[in-house]
């Protein structure tokens, strides 16, 4: 089965993505939360038109690619804790890791979107696969979980800071 993809001069393409969450129990709900939005077509609360990481009816979207249940080998949630809260050489380490990762086809990552639900508040990190980038953040306070349009938006804002080659 094969696939074609449009794209514009000075498009990148189709984002391919890592998701990791990172959350402490009992707020590790960003991978199922994800799951749910990769299978909707569109947003069931109608705050937003658009959906960034919902499929289309074509199959296509605005990201290809996205590693949720098998990521890189040597990506690991407490290196990335240790990143976010500023460990330089725990950052460098996952950032080499997503450098040097590439699928069967050959293709590598555009980077990775880390998850962080803590009470109050979803951060998301952006961390891309130039070793040494500073990580970005996206973050949304909430009650108890995001809702989806809310979920997407950020995960959509925090892919837009990734270093991406046109």
């Amino acid at each position: 089965m094969g696939c074609t993809f449009s794209a514009h001069a000075g498009d990148p393409g189709p984002f391919r993505l890592v998701f990791l969450d990172i959350s402490e129990e009992p707020y590790q709900d960003g991978q199922k939360l994800l799951v749910d939005l990769r299978k909707m077509e569109s947003l069931p609360d109608g705050k937003r038109e658009y959906c960034f990481l919902c499929k289309d009816s074509s199959g296509s979207g605005s990201v290809d690619m996205l590693y949720l249940y098998s990521v890189p080998v040597g990506l690991s949630v407490e290196e990335l804790r240790k990143a976010v809260k500023g460990d330089d050489t725990a950052k460098r380490k996952m950032q080499s890791v997503l450098s040097k990762f590439a699928d069967q086809d050959g293709y590598g990552v555009d980077g990775l979107l880390i998850y962080d639900h803590q009470e109050g508040k979803v951060t998301i990190y952006t961390m891309d696969k130039k070793v040494g980038s500073k990580l970005e953040t996206e973050s949304k306070e909430v009650k108890s979980k995001l809702l989806y349009s809310s979920l997407d938006k950020l995960l959509e804002d925090a892919a837009a800071k990734l270093d991406r080659p046109v």
